[in-house]
């Protein structure tokens, strides 16, 4: 059972996750903080695009926290990540998560933010996205963020992701 292990790396990297009560190893069972909020999944379209810029921004920030400390979410989606009544972004769900410094499972791990946006967010993705990266390349710097959207670039161009096949 990893999930507790990455949610704790990831409180250490300073994205904000549910604290961990008790790892139950036996009954293969995680008793967590219950995050008061909503699925940015829930908010993103019906808020202003001044805010959902600034969120989308801050969302990229945490994933360029995550992706310096070589975090991989590995289920990169807005229902993956809360937005509490504070307005702090909480994220969710590592059970996909792993270690990696590798340029290609950062650039799959954004590349499904991006298909998120696009099938959930259709109207603001491109937008969306922009602020993602702007956000992410305030956190891991210049070089970092190109060689992984190039990264990203390269995944599109594959064949499984050739839209019509």
């Amino acid at each position: 059972m990893h999930e507790p292990q990455f949610i704790h790396r990831a409180k250490e990297a300073g994205v904000s996750t549910p604290t961990i009560f008790m790892v139950d190893m036996a009954d293969a069972t995680i008793v967590m903080e219950f995050v008061e909020g909503k699925q940015i999944k829930q908010v993103l379209n019906d808020i202003e695009e001044e805010q959902r810029i600034r969120l989308c921004r801050q969302i990229g920030n945490l994933i360029g926290q995550l992706h310096s400390q070589g975090i991989i979410h590995g289920d990169l989606t807005t229902s993956n990540m809360i937005l509490t009544p504070h307005g702090k972004i909480v994220f969710v769900d590592f059970g996909l998560s792993e270690i990696s410094k590798d340029l290609e499972v950062k650039g799959v791990d954004l590349h499904l933010m991006k298909r998120a946006l696009q099938s959930t967010h259709y109207k603001h993705a491109k937008e969306c996205f922009k602020a993602v990266m702007e956000g992410y390349t305030e956190v891991t710097g210049d070089n970092v963020a190109k060689s992984v959207f190039e990264k990203i670039r390269e995944i599109e161009k594959r064949g499984r992701y050739i839209s019509g096949r």
